[in-house]
């Protein structure tokens, strides 16, 4: 009774809400479902009918339209309908959480549709390792997500970063958005070693780097699986970061199509760092000597001059290089106009620069010209263009199945004034035959070829500096009578780096179907071959500065450089596998595979230098024939082989669906270890139970689906053992011995090895749970983890004496845990569907073993070596506000400086000397430290522990509609947590001189007016300055944030029009990336920059016009 209550209320609820939804919307419109039986009876001119579930259940909203038109209807509280339609009309029925059905009409007048609920998801097949499973037999935390479902309608030109936020648990950061030069690296469930590590990636099989996944062309991406628990235990050795799965796109059954997808973009200035503008610097400037020069000359404070200024700007050096330099030195700028005999010195010139006067002075011969009106950030940087193309072409029959694509992309930053950007040129091929029954064929080839060309200097650093003279004289050439300052003529003058990534990668599969002999089974065979070359050229040009009117004044790099670095990597693997799988009584599902693999690598890199100058200076030739020879020319080399050999097994076990078992195994040989230690082996068991399937939950209408499973397993990694560890290896150099010998050819042990040092390995546990409700329109999935790594790779230090490196031994503890949760839902409301999902995950890590470890915390970020702590720990000092008054400072030097006699500072002290008439001393406006343990000092015992650096809470959240041709799409991701200590020239107000400022500082800054600011009195004095802010709390940036990803409104024109041109598609669309964010950061950068201040190449946006079409 009660199931008949929910029943009938929830459908008239849901039908009020259709009608409602279609009365604003208009008519109906398709949605995706399918259908199992069907019952027709037909109609002409008026069809009636009734929809109902396989329970006979009337089905309350169901659409049904006549196909090849607008006309449609939506079915009744009964579940029945009426349409209009004319003769020989095909009806598309459909309804949320159901499969679509097609009836072609003929002669009845009534018609009565029996729906079958839509098991797409649960049938999902997910690629796994070594094979396929249902999404619904998973006994292991597997995320699938399809290429189009990430990829489609987006610009994204990083295939990596375009997975950011997508799949809970896979954190992917990003420093940049520089085409080539983003930064990305990715992380599963957490940190597992202080030796680092990162995903195992895969591309249709092959072994790949992240650079790879960077640089692959995202429309040939079919889906790509993350295996996140131990069931990358079949994987091996290289499994303990988790493994990611990338399987490409192939030829699907039907006529040939040719598919054109290409996009025209645009970037704009995302996050601007606030840096100061000229007139801004010079008012912080003169705040900042103002305060330092009143406590070096307190008897001047508050006396004026005649003109009615303070008496302190008379002092000598309050100006900097705004006064007299006797020397010359740091860019004396004093002379005189020769036109109006103004003399530019002191105040004077500080005024006409604030003021943004354009001026030329002759000093002493000289001629110097300040233009303060330019900005850096404008001048430098601005919008981009970018094109990508992707052209393709597929087919299948009941034998051979193909598709070809050809792709090329070119993708440029903001910088303005140099080249910097990529262009990426891709092809791929992939082919199934079916010879016979027997046996298959599969091939797959793909090439891609990527060109990367920065600046090799001054990218992202140095623009900042403090600069109110032109970049180019009067005759073109660089301007500089500053110091080598000035920033275009290193991007622009100073060379360039090319980089020249060439990929290729073959693969062929046999496989033998052995199932007419023995049902279900079969035998494969595969061979895979990948080629790898980076080159790698950089150039160093001398750049030349000249005064106004043509004067040489600076060289920088000289004399020039050029370097030439090629890396190759050549990578084998053959694999036999045998595999079965069958079902017996309709309740029993065996799956079992066994298989060996071998693998090896060759790695050869060459490197060559010259550094003596160009033969030809501004001929623009590089290549090293072109660069003057002589002793400091530069060779190098090296090569290393590494090998895997590997015996694999799965075996499953599935009772009607309801309960699951699975055991994973490999045993994994490595030419990295002693033969003692070269061999190991690596597990997953897991379990499931389908708790829906039981007879007690039968009642339950609103439950589609339930499962509860488990994985335990060892996973494996040899990071941190370098290909010949395992041998004790002779280098030889060069070392004086005595006196007037000269230096004398040596040979020696550079590090000794150890026959017990074996894998790093991992034990994980997971326990999770999938469920699906309300017509399979709700679903979730949890999961918690817990990963113990108990061999971990640590060094040891012995004395000095031993005369090489001790190998790192296996006496390591480390252990990360956390959670994963993902919700989706996918509804129809009249002629709009929709969809809206939301993921978050976060992991903690924590060192547990460490032997030989002191367990002291360094000030700053600690790199991995405190017990009890995770990796990078950030410690620094707590303070407790600011000091207001002299007395304040005083009575704070008397309880934490002065020993008990008062003869000096206490032991361990760091609180600088107290000095009359000093700037870089304690005074008031300065922070007060906490002595944080209380015992009376402040030493680096009184470090805290602030977090780490880490994200946390990690997450993302989609949402998309469609509605009459019109598609609509969100994309959000963001960060919950993430502790950043600020480093850099300008992380605090004047910890350089020399630069622009942080204009966040502004107005803000301590004074006897402005006693409760934010930050401390303003002053030049680098030393003070970081007693305030280094490594102290009020460093340390909460970069929570989200940011809108993806933004994507589109449009399909009517298949009426277009086939009337035989175009089976058109769509346009616009879409934008990263195009809002809001951060609690609070310095003005962008909340992905990271910790370093220095690199400030701002952040872009991007606008992008696309277009789709099949034929």
């Amino acid at each position: 009774m009660k199931n008949e209550f929910f029943k009938f209320s929830s459908r008239r609820i849901l039908f009020s809400t259709v009608m409602a939804s279609a009365l604003l919307a208009g008519s109906p419109q398709t949605v995706f479902a399918e259908v199992n039986g069907v019952q027709t009876v037909m109609q002409t001119g008026t069809v009636k009918g009734q929809v109902v579930d396989a329970n006979g259940e009337p089905i309350i909203g169901a659409t049904v339209q006549v196909k090849g038109t607008v006309t449609g209807i939506i079915s009744d509280l009964d579940g029945n309908f009426t349409v209009n339609v004319p003769a020989d009309a095909t009806l598309i029925i459909s309804y949320i959480g159901y499969q679509t059905q097609e009836i072609k009409l003929k002669s009845q007048h009534f018609i009565k549709v029996t729906m079958q609920e839509d098991t797409e998801v649960l049938d999902e097949v997910v690629v796994v390792g070594y094979g396929t499973q249902k999404k619904a037999s998973l006994t292991s935390a597997i995320s699938q997500i399809r290429g189009d479902e990430i990829l489609k309608n987006r610009t994204a030109n990083n295939a990596t970063l375009a997975l950011q936020g997508a799949v809970p648990g896979l954190t992917i950061t990003r420093s940049s958005t520089r085409p080539g030069n983003e930064g990305a690296s990715m992380q599963i469930r957490g940190d597992i070693s202080v030796n680092g590590g990162s995903p195992m990636i895969l591309i249709d099989g092959m072994y790949a780097s992240l650079g790879e996944l960077n640089a692959m062309e995202p429309n040939d991406i079919e889906n790509i699986s993350v295996l996140k628990d131990a069931s990358a235990a079949i994987y091996g050795a290289r499994s303990s970061n988790g493994v990611v799965l990338v399987t490409t796109k192939r030829g699907k059954q039907g006529k040939a199509q040719v598919s054109y997808n290409g996009s025209f973009s645009k970037s704009i200035d995302g996050i601007k760092l606030p840096l100061t503008t000229n007139q801004q610097f010079m008012d912080m400037f003169y705040e900042a000597q103002y305060n330092d020069f009143s406590v070096q000359y307190p008897e001047l404070v508050g006396q004026v001059d005649e003109n009615g200024y303070p008496v302190l700007e008379g002092v000598g050096g309050f100006w900097w290089i705004f006064g007299t330099q006797a020397n010359g030195s740091d860019g004396y700028l004093t002379g005189i106009n020769d036109e109006t005999g103004v003399v530019y010195k002191n105040r004077r010139m500080w005024e006409a620069l604030r003021n943004g006067e354009t001026f030329t002075l002759n000093k002493n011969g000289q001629i110097q010209r300040f233009e303060p009106g330019h900005y850096a950030m404008d001048d430098l940087y601005g919008s981009s263009f970018s094109h990508k193309h992707n052209l393709s072409i597929s087919g299948a029959d009941e034998k051979f199945s193909y598709r070809a694509s050809l792709g090329y992309a070119e993708n440029n930053s903001q910088l303005k004034v140099a080249d910097d950007g990529e262009k990426r040129y891709s092809a791929r091929l992939n082919m199934d035959y079916q010879v016979s029954k027997l046996l298959k064929l599969e091939s797959g080839m793909s090439y891609e070829k990527q060109d990367i060309t920065t600046p090799s200097t001054d990218v992202g650093a140095g623009y900042y500096d403090f600069w109110v003279w032109p970049y180019y004289n009067e005759k073109g050439q660089f301007y500089d009578t500053f110091g080598n300052r000035n920033v275009i003529g290193g991007l622009v003058g100073g060379g360039q780096v090319k980089t020249e990534n060439i990929r290729f990668r073959g693969n062929m599969k046999a496989t033998f179907d052995f199932s007419q002999w023995v049902q279900g089974l079969s035998v494969s065979a595969s061979g895979a071959y990948k080629f790898s070359q980076t080159g790698k050229q950089t150039s160093k040009n001398v750049i030349r500065y000249y005064d106004w009117v043509g004067n040489e004044v600076f060289q920088r790099q000289n004399p020039s450089k050029l370097e030439e670095e090629t890396k190759k990597y050549e990578n084998y693997n053959l694999g036999v596998f045998a595999n079965y799988n069958r079902t017996f009584n309709d309740s029993h599902n065996v799956s079992a595979m066994l298989g060996v693999t071998a693998e090896q690598e060759t790695y050869k890199r060459i490197y060559a230098s010259r550094s003596q100058g160009e033969m030809f200076e501004g001929s623009g030739l590089t290549d090293l024939n072109v660069y003057i020879g002589g002793t400091n020319n530069g060779a190098d080399g090296g090569q290393t082989e590494w090998a895997f050999l590997s015996y694999i097994t799965r075996l499953g076990y599935t009772y009607k669906d309801k309960y699951l078992f699975e055991f994973l195994g490999r045993r994994d040989g490595s030419s990295r270890l002693t033969a003692e230690q070269r061999w190991k082996n690596f597990y997953s068991v897991s379990g499931g139970w389908v708790i829906s399937q039981e007879e007690f939950m039968k009642g339950l209408a609103w439950l589609d689906f339930l499962k509860l499973r488990y994985n335990y397993g060892k996973t494996g990694s040899v990071t941190g053992i370098g290909e010949y560890e395992s041998y004790a290896l002779m280098k030889t150099g060069r070392l004086n011995i005595g006196t007037g010998m000269g230096a004398q050819a040596t040979a020696f042990v550079s590090g000794m090895t150890s026959a017990q040092r074996t894998w790093e390995t991992l034990k994980s546990h997971d326990v999770g749970l999938d469920v699906t409700v309300l017509g399979n329109r709700l679903s979730a999935t949890f999961d918690w983890f817990q990963k113990t790594n108990d061999g971990m790779f640590i060094p040891v230090t012995y004395p000095s004496i031993l005369g090489a490196s001790a190998p790192k031994t296996n006496n390591g503890r480390f252990r990360s845990k956390g959670w994963e949760l993902a919700v989706n839902w996918r509804d129809q409301i009249g002629q709009v569907t929709y969809n809206i999902g939301a993921n978050i995950a976060d992991a903690k890590s924590e060192v547990l073993v460490l032997e030989n470890s002191e367990n002291v915390p360094n000030e700053g970020n600690n790199k991995g070596r405190l017990i009890g702590k995770p990796l990078n720990a950030i410690y620094v000092y707590r303070t407790d506000g600011i000091f207001q008054t002299q007395e304040e400072v005083n009575a704070y030097y008397e309880k934490y400086y002065w020993n008990a006699d008062h003869t000096g500072p206490k032991s361990g002290n760091i609180i600088p000397a107290p000095r009359d008439k000093a700037t870089n001393t304690l005074r008031p406006g300065a922070r007060k430290l906490v002595d944080n343990n209380g015992d009376g000092a402040i030493t680096k015992d009184d470090l805290w522990y602030a977090g780490d650096k880490a994200p946390h809470f990690t997450f993302g959240i989609k949402a998309g509609l469609e509605w009459k041709g019109i598609d609509f799409s969100a994309f959000f991701q963001g960060v919950g947590k993430q502790n950043v200590l600020r480093t850099g020239n300008i992380y605090a107000p004047w910890v350089t001189n020399y630069v622009m400022q942080n204009s966040t500082y502004m107005g803000k800054m301590w004074s006897e007016e402005n006693p409760n600011a934010e930050y401390t009195i303003a002053s030049r004095d680098a030393a003070f300055n970081r007693w305030n802010y280094q490594n102290r709390d009020v460093s340390v940036q909460d970069s929570k944030y989200i940011r809108l990803k993806s933004l994507v409104l589109g449009y399909t024109l009517p298949k009426a029009w277009t086939q009337k041109a035989n175009i089976n598609k058109v769509r346009v669309y616009f879409s934008g990336e990263d195009l809002w964010e809001w951060t609690s950061i609070t310095d003005g950068y962008d909340p992905e920059h990271g910790e370093a201040s220095n690199n400030t190449f701002p952040f872009s946006r991007l606008l992008s016009f696309g277009l789709d079409i099949t034929f």
